[in-house]
């Protein structure tokens, strides 16, 4: 158990990374480009509605009696949905109406397929637990595609804010009350 609990302790600790990284956003410039910042606010919100829909989740096993076959499975669910959320959310936004729009809209295609990648493959993790000898390993697995969704997301943002030479967009993240919940 106590490998157990080190393990959902580093997907805490995972899931920490993606919330700090989305509260890069956020802050008091102005824009002007009403589009910009409309894709900016929805941006924000559905990194916001994931990140506490993966914190729902991760608080699910603050208490080891969650720790269960269902319990798992419940989780390894709950991230999909979130996952698939998100994904959706960023494939309606589409490009965002900057220069480097296509950069960007690539970047966030890359994230979505790893968010549906890792969310089948927690899923899968998930599903082979048939006893509590089968929970250390599938913790394992799932704290790797944790890890794998941490990475992505932490590469999106970083792709976002590189390609963003002009500032257009970063000044509408700072701008959008919905990024500034991010970094609060």
């Amino acid at each position: 158990m106590r490998v157990v609990r080190r393990r959902l302790a580093l997907a805490g600790a995972i899931f920490g990374l993606l919330v700090g990284v989305a509260s890069g956003c956020g802050g008091d410039d102005a824009s002007d480009d009403d589009s910009t910042a409309a894709w900016a606010s929805s941006f924000c919100s559905a990194i916001t509605s994931w990140t506490d829909e993966l914190g729902d989740v991760t608080s699910q096993f603050a208490d080891a009696s969650n720790l269960s076959e269902d319990g798992l499975r419940s989780a390894a669910e709950d991230v999909r949905t979130a996952n698939q959320d998100l994904v959706d959310e960023l494939r309606d936004l589409g490009r965002p109406p900057t220069e480097s729009g296509d950069e960007i809209e690539s970047a966030l295609d890359e994230l979505s397929t790893t968010l549906e990648t890792q969310a089948a493959e927690i899923e899968e993790a998930a599903e082979g637990v048939s006893n509590l000898t089968d929970l250390p390993g599938a913790i394992n697995s799932i704290t790797t595609s944790l890890s794998a969704m941490a990475t992505s997301f932490s590469s999106a943002l970083t792709t976002v804010q590189d390609a963003d030479v002009q500032g257009e967009l970063q000044s509408a993240l700072e701008d959008s009350p919905e990024c500034a919940d991010i970094s609060g």
